[in-house]
This record gives structure tokens, sequence and C-alpha cells, in this order.
């Protein structure tokens, strides 16, 4: 059977003081331990579940053996395709016991909550251990002081120790307007913050917006020269770091009225999104199987006439995505998507529009995980579309 893995704890988090009794909860229960001192210690896996020396048993959830697998070299999906049980215990048992490996994993530590004895992480040992707690009360000094309290909390994620954390602005907001100059649609500004414990990611800071119409979110990068601080180096250097990319965010920000202006002023065009490469690549991957998902309940499959051309198969490829493209927000599109392609809401629909499907999908019915990676995803493309706007108009 395949090798089993600890579920991922996953937690939305509503209010600040919901945050402060989350991570008081856990900050005592995480240690970092040298991977090199349990192998030598004669650890070894057993029945496909449990890793130890036979008298402390420890399990891994799914990223601390996804982390174990890339560094064995060994990928974790090829492992989960064995059938055969013991099999994959035999497989990393051989692994962990070759020279090439150890010398490897010698500069590696697990994670581990001890409350349970997962194995949740795996960092290496110059990783400068951030603790989440130590993370939200640097954040809300920061807000405190330098800001004058301009933001106040909206919501946070839990993820296996990685915090998200969101502020949204009481002064920073966009508006679109009406073409007729009719309706104002209001946007607040924010800040998202991320950090990990665990090794999945560096300290991150991007722009959150909330279309206040619906509380649809999306995240947007703020840009991988100021928005990210590494878990690397002496700690006076780490804090210093993150003090300039707290400045440069919040200076920034600006850019993001600009972007959404700009989203609010380019008409909808499927066929336009469709022919651009990148923003047909991308719009079908912000929901897994989106694509497949549409053209099998439509029944509308790619398929080229025997004596087409080349030219031809391009036109009809590109009518067939821009048809797919434009019944996204009828099969994934909430109360707000109908309001809005199906009666006109507004003067016209725009681009901004249809990124709002996207994010109103990400609210309903996933994990919190699959949320953040879908605001995630439309803010990118909100970003590349805006930054090319020539080419959508």
């Amino acid at each position: 059977m395949p090798i089993y893995c600890e579920p991922i704890t996953e937690i939305k988090l509503e209010s600040l003081e919901d945050v402060h009794d989350r991570l008081s909860g856990t900050k005592n229960y995480l240690s970092r331990v040298p991977v090199e001192g349990i192998i030598e210690n004669r650890a070894i896996f057993h029945d496909d579940e449990y890793f130890g020396d036979g008298e402390v048993m420890l399990r891994f959830n799914e990223h601390s053996i996804r982390s174990f697998c890339q560094r064995l070299g060994f990928r974790f999906d090829q492992l989960r395709m064995i059938e055969t049980p013991s099999l994959p215990s035999q497989v990393l048992n051989d692994l962990i016991q070759q020279s090439a490996i150890k010398e490897k994993l010698k500069d590696d530590e697990f994670v581990i909550d001890t409350r349970s004895n997962v194995i949740i992480g795996m960092v290496s040992r110059t990783y400068v251990g951030y603790t989440n707690d130590q993370f939200l009360e640097d954040i809300e000094n920061y807000l405190r002081k330098e800001v004058k309290d301009q933001f106040q909390f909206h919501e946070a994620f839990d993820i296996n120790t990685e915090l998200t954390i969101r502020f949204q602005s009481k002064i920073h907001h966009g508006i679109i307007q009406g073409r007729t100059g009719q309706r104002e649609d209001r946007t607040l500004l924010g800040l998202e913050f991320r950090n990990s414990m665990v090794g999945t990611s560096a300290v991150r800071i991007n722009y959150y917006l909330l279309r206040l119409v619906c509380t649809n979110g999306m995240m947007v990068s703020a840009g991988s020269a100021v928005n990210r601080v590494f878990h690397s180096g002496n700690l006076d250097s780490f804090n210093n770091r993150l003090e300039f990319c707290y400045r440069e965010v919040i200076r920034r920000i600006d850019l993001v009225k600009s972007m959404l202006q700009t989203l609010g002023k380019i008409p909808y065009e499927s066929h336009r999104l469709a022919e651009n490469e990148i923003t047909n690549q991308r719009i079908f991957e912000i929901i897994p199987a989106l694509k497949q998902s549409i053209c099998d309940k439509e029944k509308q499959y790619l398929r080229y006439p025997s004596d087409c051309t080349e030219e031809d198969k391009k036109k009809i490829k590109l009518d067939h995505d821009a048809h797919i493209i434009d019944l996204i927000p009828y099969y994934y599109g909430g109360e707000e998507a109908s309001r809005i392609f199906k009666s006109r809401m507004r003067d016209s629909v725009t681009m901004f529009d249809f990124l709002n499907v996207f994010t109103e999908y990400a609210k309903k019915n996933n994990s919190p995980s699959k949320q953040l990676e879908i605001e995630e995803k439309t803010g990118g493309l909100a970003k590349y579309i805006s930054d090319n706007a020539k080419k959508f108009n």
C-alpha cells in the first residue's frame, strides 16, 4: 500500500484574538532535531507509516514527506504509486543508508510537533527560526508605530504552521468608475503577511484586495525585489531586511490603485485572452481541471478536420479556447458573477469583472490552502493583464 501521511491541519482564523490563541497553543510544541542524529540512532521506516528506532516512532505529514523525498532525490509521487505492502519502507530505508544521501542530509533538521510526534517540516541548520508569535508581534508593532494604525485585521489562516494574516487599510482604497459615471466599484487595499516555520517559504509581504460589493479577495505580489525575506543570515540582518520590506511594500501601495483602475477600463474580450499565450495558460491553471471539466460538461472537444491547414488549426483552437473562457463565469461564478455576466449590471463587462469570477469561487467550498492558491494565481493574472494593458484593449 502507499505510504501513510498524517493530514495537514488547515484553520481559518476570524479574529486577532483567535490568532493569538492559536499561536500560544502551538509555539511550545515544536522542536528541531538533526536528521543525521535520528538516522545514526538507527531509525528506519516501519510498516509504510512510522519512522523511528523502535522506542520513539514518528510519522510524517504530506508536506514533510515530500520535502524529505526531495532531499533524497526520489519523488514522493513515485513513492505513492507503489502498491506492494512494505515496499515503500524498503525503498526509503535503502536510500537513507547510502553514504551520499547521509552526506546530503547532514545539515538538515526535522521540525517535529512533539504533541503528536509528527514531522511537519524539514529545514536546514542555517534556517533562521522566526516564530509566528514573534512574526505577529513585529507586524503589530510596525503597523501601530510606523503607519499609525492605518490598517486593521481582516482574516488569517494557519496551514501546517504557515501563518497568513491579512490587514485591510482604513484609508487606502481603489475605485473603478462605471463608464457613464453612475456607479463606483470600491475595493479596499490591504497587506498580506506570510511566515513559515517549516521551510515552505520565505517571509512574504504582498497586497491584499477586498472588493466591497462582494467581499472577494485577491493577493497581488508586491514584486520579488522587495516582498521577500529569506530565513537566512544572522538574526539582526534578518530583522533589518524585514523592516526594509515593510517600508517598501507600503510605499508602493498606490501602484495597486493604478492596477485596479487599469483593469476596470479594459473591456472583457475572451478572444484577446485566448490568443495571448500567457493569459490562455494562466486562466486554465487557476482552478484544477477547469478546462477539462467545462469541455466534458459541454461536450466541446477540440477537433480538427483532416484537411485543415496550420492556419486553420490556429483559428479553430482560438475559437475553442475563447468559447471555453466565456463559459467560466457560468460554471464557476456565483451570485455576483451572475448579476454581471447575465444582466450586464455595469455599463460593460471588464477584465476586473472576469477576474472576480475566480476570487468569488475561491471563497466557496474550498480549503484554506486552495482558497489562498486561487486568490494568489488570480492576482498574478491580474497584474500581468494590467502590466500589458495595450495587448487587451
